[in-house]
């Protein structure tokens, strides 16, 4: 749908020949520049001179400026965003914030509006310049998104973006904040009000008026430095004697409104029929060009030669492109010329024009505008054709608000007679509002049974949309079951499904089977349903292949085929800055904390936290959360696993979860208090929950009762925990999850040395090491605390397997290293001393990093930062660790456990 966009509102008008210098305002806008504001903010009604003091301001500061000009069609997040990303990336760089229009296609939409712009924030602090980004007619955006959207850009802009904002009145951003902190520079309607030097300079050298000071003086009186109204009076006051200048200057007054009127009456007047003629029924046009006005007016000589002859007499014809093809008039001139059209024209004869502009903007491509017009003209079956027409591409570039509201704006009647738009409808609102689409499709299947006359093709391809947009919804809730149905539905009747649709139906098969123990079609559809999103170029369901597939890897037990798939996801992530790189971050994090690795697990599980925040769904931000409050207990850090609980209560609150993520929820801060002693409290999550024996085990509710069994088990009720494991192992070894058989049997042997059965334990236990040595399990083990310490030590004397007893030895030697797990003060002592100068935490990451062997473009690339401030971190750590190579840091930093 925008593929198409219009490159005149990426275009800085170019300063008037008419321009006035004013060295005090753009003085005060390069100070601002100097001191590092952030925010530019031009503030002042139609006609003061806003975008003609920037422009020029823009122009002679010698620093890349982007321009948008904003218009009311652009209060869609989607199109706001498309066009300011252009705008950016036709003044500094093509590829810039191309991940962020790249996020959210076939995809819902983030309830968070920083979503919108993270990735953009990081692409801009990447440039190594100052940028000036400037947003004119900011006042027409009303959409809550952008306007969140934009305040948090602003309030996390890097320091080399400068925003300029030109509106006629304030926007939602925390002005007071700004001014307070020193980040804004203001400029409103009384600095631009002309001063009497700047008033006798535009009239006088520029209009070549020669008018006496007293006359200059009862122009600035009535106009207050109007600058509209005072470049009315100049046109007005062309080729009048003195005499006669004397006596308009004399009559002028009244209000801005009142001037408007009465000095575009007297300019008019003085134009040719044909001209004065272009001026009124061009001025339905927001935009125009040679080629339009000679198809709206029928026009038999060239246009270009009347827009031509309006600039150079400067009558408020503003230019868009350095071609001279597109051109605008200022608004307040567009305003009266409406006027005079509607009440000088005859009955018929403005619709007239807005059906053949119309007609040319759909011929030339500009959707949007053909659709306003056709709807200015009043005819209803145009419009509807248009967005008909167009819909199917508006979804997939998830154009939803856009598409909600063209066909909110339609007659109710045509919806009836159009099933099409009710299914795009639909497809524009599942997400956010799912009961609303469920009605449209519902009328649409009534109609379709009326015994409407339409093609059987057609009537199974409208029932292909009806069923994928309803195996979403029911996704959504969590009714896999249904889900899956109407997935195969719809890509049986649906044979010219897009790529993008059917990637995401075949992820939904990929949950079903994964929700019936099918891990290997579930491997399957996650593999199909990946290579689908690559070809369709979403990355967002793209990365979230590679997380489903990772996932099933694991619950077979190949921790290091999922990791390999996790690194794949993260890298195809960081390569779009997509913010599921939060998802690739948190499993990364579980499979490195499973590996003991807490260091590794904690820096994965941080990074995972702001992407999965900024994504805008609860679920991604919750289990990062709950994965790092699981490693901050790995590490004995108590207050940080409580921190990080707290603000999983906080991420919920007012959310709607899946219902496996709520279950999850419970079972892992249930698991928590049970390592912390808080038997209560896991008492009254397994009460509410509403566990039993005869309950059916599945991938849905297995992890409940792992956690079921390791609360009996405390509670010294061991044979209602076996009971239980009997149950669990049965399942795991019938589907092959055998990363939850390992768990099982290590519990088991728990459970039988509890009742002193210690050779039936070893011998469970030794099974479990079996499985658990080839990929490297360790926490399995180790959380399992001073029983399995026990067993181990007991097993060393009895086991003959070399492999297996060196195995159990590191897992001994790990629960031995249990000071190396808890959080490193920097304030401990050196081999040689005290530590020099605490590590920030950048150059904790850095060393990190160093001490796995990343080259300095690698670690630049990975933290996104320039190999320069990489090799200032490097010579940080070297000066703190009192070391002179990375070898030899990475040999300190273990020594002082930083690793």
């Amino acid at each position: 749908m925008l593929s198409t966009l219009l490159a005149t509102k990426l275009h800085r008008p170019r300063p008037t020949s008419s321009l006035v210098a004013r060295p005090r305002l753009t003085q005060r806008l390069d100070e601002g520049l100097r001191n590092g504001h952030r925010l530019f903010l031009i503030v002042a009604p139609a006609g003061y001179g806003k975008t003609t003091l920037v422009t020029d301001w823009l122009t002679k500061t010698g620093i890349p400026s982007a321009w948008l000009s904003l218009e009311e069609a652009d209060n869609d997040p989607l199109r706001f965003f498309t066009y300011l990303v252009a705008a950016l990336q036709r003044t500094l760089d093509p590829k810039l914030g191309q991940s962020l229009l790249e996020a959210f296609p076939l995809y819902p939409m983030p309830q968070s509006a920083e979503a919108f712009v993270y990735p953009l924030i990081n692409d801009l602090a990447a440039m190594n310049r100052p940028i000036l980004l400037a947003l004119d007619d900011y006042h027409l955006i009303m959409a809550t998104a952008i306007q969140e959207a934009m305040v948090f850009m602003l309030e996390h802009a890097p320091p080399n973006l400068h925003l300029v904002v030109l509106t006629r009145t304030d926007p939602p951003f925390p002005l007071p904040r700004l001014r307070v902190r020193g980040l804004m520079t203001e400029i409103r309607d009384r600095d631009l009000r002309f001063t009497p030097e700047e008033m006798t300079a535009f009239l006088n050298s520029l209009h070549r008026l020669n008018l006496p000071a007293e006359q200059i003086a009862a122009l600035d009186s009535r106009t207050e430095g109007w600058a509209a109204g005072v470049q009315l009076a100049a046109l007005s006051l062309q080729g009048y004697s003195a005499e006669r200048a004397a006596q308009f200057i004399s009559a002028f007054s009244g209000s801005h409104h009142y001037i408007v009127d009465y000095l575009f009456d007297e300019v008019l007047s003085r134009q040719p029929d044909q001209v004065r003629e272009f001026l009124v029924q061009t001025s339905i046009l927001e935009r125009m060009c040679a080629p339009l006005c000679e198809d709206l007016l029928h026009l038999r000589s060239p246009a270009q030669e009347i827009l031509e002859y309006l600039e150079h007499s400067n009558l408020f014809l503003i230019p868009l492109d350095d071609e001279r093809r597109w051109y605008r008039y200022h608004h307040l001139f567009t305003d009266v010329l409406r006027q005079l059209l509607n009440s000088s024209s005859e009955p018929g004869q403005v619709a007239g024009l807005h059906g053949r502009a119309s007609d040319w903007y759909g011929q030339n491509g500009f959707v949007a505008d053909a659709y306003s017009h056709a709807l200015l003209a009043g005819n209803h079956e145009r419009a509807a054709e248009i967005v008909e027409e167009n819909a199917w591409s508006m979804v997939l570039h998830a154009e939803f608000a856009t598409l909600k509201k063209w066909i909110q704006a339609l007659p109710a009647d045509l919806l009836s007679r159009h099933p099409w738009l009710r299914i795009n409808y639909a497809w524009a609102v599942m997400f956010a509002e799912p009961e609303e689409a469920e009605a449209q499709l519902a009328a649409v299947e009534q109609h379709l049974q009326a015994g409407d006359t339409c093609q059987a093709p057609l009537r199974a391809e409208m029932q292909g949309h009806i069923a994928a947009i309803r195996a979403w919804i029911a996704c959504l809730r969590g009714d896999l079951d249904r889900a899956v149905v109407l997935s195969h539905q719809a890509l049986e009747l649906w044979p010219r499904m897009e790529v993008a649709v059917r990637s995401g139906l075949i992820a939904i098969l990929g949950v079903g089977c994964r929700a019936h123990n099918d891990l290997t079609g579930a491997a399957r559809s996650f593999a199909e349903s990946m290579e689908l999103a690559q070809c369709s170029g979403n990355v967002m369901l793209e990365v979230v292949g590679h997380t489903s597939l990772g996932r099933v890897s694991e619950m077979m037990g190949r921790l290091h085929e999922a990791e390999a798939i996790y690194r794949e996801g993260l890298d195809r992530a960081i390569l779009h800055k997509s913010p599921t790189a939060g998802q690739a971050y948190r499993f990364l994090a579980n499979v490195y904390r499973e590996w003991n690795d807490l260091a590794s697990a904690r820096l994965f599980a941080e990074k995972a936290i702001e992407p999965s925040r900024l994504w805008g769904h609860a679920n991604p931000l919750v289990e990062a959360l709950l994965t790092l409050a699981r490693i901050h207990q790995a590490q004995n850090n108590i207050p940080e696993t409580n921190r990080a609980l707290a603000e999983v209560s906080q991420a919920i609150h007012g959310h709607l979860l899946e219902a496996t993520t709520i279950q999850w929820i419970g079972a892992i801060r249930a698991r928590l208090w049970l390592a912390q002693g808080k038997l209560d409290d896991a008492r009254r999550w397994s009460e509410v929950q509403g566990l039993s024996a005869e309950a059916k085990l599945d991938l849905e509710n297995e992890i409940e009762y792992l956690t079921l069994v390791r609360l009996l088990l405390a509670e010294g009720r061991v044979d209602g925990a076996q009971r239980r494991l009997a149950r669990l192992q049965s399942a795991a070894e019938s589907t092959g999850r055998q990363g939850s058989l390992i768990e099982v049997l290590v519990l088991q042997a728990v459970a039988l040395d509890m009742q002193a059965d210690t050779d039936a334990a070893l011998a469970v236990l030794e099974q479990a090491l079996g499985l658990a040595r080839p990929e490297g399990y360790m926490r399995m083990f180790l959380d399992e605390g001073k029983p399995i310490e026990t067993l181990l030590k007991t097993g060393i004397t009895k086991w003959e397997n070399d492999d297996l007893l060196a195995y159990a030895r590191k897992l001994l030697a790990a629960f031995y290293q249990g000071e190396a797990e808890r959080p490193v003060s920097l304030a401990e002592t050196l081999p040689g001393g005290p530590l020099i100068e605490p590590l920030s935490e950048r150059e904790l990451e850095v060393l990190q990093l160093i001490a796995a062997g990343w080259s300095n473009q690698e670690i630049a690339d990975k933290l996104v930062i320039s190999v320069r401030t990489v090799k200032k971190h490097v010579e940080n750590i070297h000066g703190k660790l009192g070391v002179r190579s990375r070898t030899q840091a990475a040999a300190r930093a273990q020594e002082l456990k930083l690793l």
